[in-house]
């Protein structure tokens, strides 16, 4: 394809030879005839792609490149257009799959060695992989993903388009008991989850169902691989959760926060819309709306970021202060 009809695509402005391309690659690897999207302005004049695509108002000294309003932007639509996801479709119901007496709407394919209990409803269009298993009276939209070997426990919502990645738990017991005699006494787990549109959940995740009541996930929220989210926990809109991150029971989180890798949060706390908790942080207490706090107990990364400082002149100062007791 001609680099002026990507271009043209990609609603920029080419500067240089039209050369055909052949494929994109990483700015590391582009070979003459590959097209390279640079996010980083240093890397331009490194790449050795033919075509690189570069922010408005960048220049490129040797060889062609593309002017675009938003580089990101013109990566995920190319992406997009030229290498749509390669979902390996199983095509209608499986002769060895075990289909209970459920709902199953238009366009639903269910693969090998699924198990779907009773009263299940599945929406038109929705891909359940091999060797899932739906519980009863469990509700999933149109347009989702169920990945192999995910577990849906019984009573579960999950809204349209909702990806669910291999290995995932949802709904299992939440981690809750009384302690009687010295002995510890399981309570009750009768509650479930709801996932509303537009969640991703990533591989071996697991979120518990809620005590009584629910817990919870908003609209839009991605959620990264080995997540634990604990009983009654909810989530808001548009939330992201990186990796490793542990989230304690009915702990309420709002709309656009970000959840950075392995993050501990206790329970029965609060935090607040469009807030940023930054890696391995612990957070013991409410966080205000668009707060960003680290560290372990958490507080606000100003304040940290002073205090590391001060931590570190430690040394100097206690021989400071020796020299003066000395005098």
């Amino acid at each position: 394809m001609k680099a002026s009809e990507i271009a043209n695509l990609l609603k920029g402005k080419l500067t240089g030879e039209d050369i055909d391309i052949k494929g994109i690659e990483t700015p590391e690897k582009a070979k003459e005839y590959n097209i390279s999207f640079v996010f980083d302005e240093k890397d331009i004049e490194s790449c050795k792609a033919g075509v690189v695509v570069i922010q408005e108002g960048k220049e490129r000294k040797s060889g062609s490149y593309i002017n675009v309003l938003n580089v990101k932007d013109a990566f995920v639509f190319y992406l997009n257009k030229f290498y749509p996801e390669q979902i390996k479709r199983i095509k209608g119901l499986s002769n060895k799959a075990r289909i209970g007496n459920s709902i199953i709407g238009k366009d639903v394919s269910i693969g090998d060695f699924a198990y779907i209990s009773d009263n299940v409803v599945i929406g038109d269009g929705t891909i359940i992989y091999p060797n899932v298993y739906i519980g009863y009276d469990v509700k999933i939209g149109s347009n989702c993903i169920i990945y192999p070997n995910v577990s849906i426990y019984d009573r579960t919502e999950i809204g349209n388009n909702v990806i669910i990645h291999s290995g995932a738990v949802i709904g299992s017991d939440g981690f809750g008991y009384i302690e009687k005699e010295k002995k510890r006494i399981k309570i009750p787990q009768i509650g479930k989850v709801v996932i509303k549109d537009n969640v991703e959940i990533g591989a071996n995740t697991t979120i518990d169902r809620g005590t009584i009541g629910e817990t919870f996930i908003d609209e839009g929220t991605k959620i990264d691989n080995l997540v634990q989210i604990a009983h009654n926990v909810r989530i808001g809109k548009d939330c992201v959760i990186v990796a490793q991150v542990g989230i304690a029971g009915s702990t309420k989180i709002g709309d656009r926060v970000i959840i950075a890798g392995q993050v501990g949060i206790v329970d029965h706390i609060n935090i607040g819309n469009d807030c940023i908790i930054l890696a391995q942080s612990g957070v013991t207490k409410d966080i205000k709306n668009g707060s960003i706090v680290c560290g372990s107990p958490a507080i606000e990364r100003n304040k940290f970021m002073k205090e590391r400082v001060l931590i570190s002149r430690l040394e100097e100062i206690y021989e400071r202060i020796k020299k003066i007791e000395n005098k």
